[in-house]
């Protein structure tokens, strides 16, 4: 922007306006410091100030959003209750509105009775995503496996470098562990010396099946990456 010309440099439009002069406020630069920075002059800076009380859609300096602006639902209910019941002001319709929890100033409650009419908010019809619930009702339906890191000695300190020790051998081990949900008995274990692929973690889970000579219906894992890919989903089938 400094290689084009005064003249033909885009204008700041009215929330970026504003948010010069808050930034202006808070490093407590003087108006050519400002004018310096945002390749304007220092009188243009002096103008959206004199000018920063101005109200309306067509206002110089405006906040992205009002601060005050109620949500739709509020402005719904304000005009909403003023049609069923035209005998009601607009104090009126502020003291029931306090009553129920929701404080509103008389004037606020003026300024919405002028608005256009708000429609009624949509109401979602989708039917709720029924959760899918597995129960281990005998032994080898269901399996628990899991990953976890065992430290050795003292433990791996603090998880923040560059305090913290790797996560693999000769400071920790990796332990997967397999168990039947129902006999809560437990199928098999290895450790790794890093934290092992999905791959290693299927082979673990074969030795498992092979030594047992039976198959769970139904693996429970967390999202880890081991568990959450391509290649495990497919082994599952």
């Amino acid at each position: 922007m400094a290689q084009l010309p005064p003249h033909r440099r885009p204008y700041y439009p009215p929330p970026e306006r504003m948010a010069v002069l808050q930034l202006r406020a808070a490093r407590h630069w003087s108006l050519e410091q400002t004018a310096e920075a945002f390749l304007v002059t220092a009188a243009t800076i002096a103008s959206w100030l004199k000018r920063i009380d101005e109200q309306g859609p067509q206002a110089l300096v405006q906040l992205r959003e009002p601060v005050n602006k109620w949500p739709d639902f509020v402005r719904y209910i304000v005009q909403r209750l003023k049609t069923l019941y035209p005998m009601l002001g607009k104090v009126k319709i502020a003291q029931i509105l306090s009553r129920a929890g929701l404080h509103l100033g008389m004037s606020t409650v003026g300024l919405i009775l002028k608005e256009t009419p708000v429609p009624a908010p949509a109401t979602d019809h989708t039917p709720p995503t029924k959760k899918r619930i597995v129960t281990s009702k005998y032994p080898n339906h269901l399996w628990l496996v899991d990953l976890t890191a065992v430290s050795i000695g003292p433990g791996l300190r603090t998880t923040w470098l560059p305090f913290s020790l790797p996560q693999c051998w000769p400071f920790c081990w990796w332990l997967a562990v397999a168990v039947d949900h129902s006999s809560r008995r437990i199928m098999g274990t290895a450790m790794f010396k890093r934290q092992p692929t999905s791959e290693a973690v299927r082979t673990f889970l074969g030795r498992v099946m092979h030594a047992n000579k039976s198959q769970p219906k139904h693996l429970v894992t967390d999202r880890g990456s081991q568990f959450d890919c391509q290649g495990f989903r497919l082994w599952c089938r």
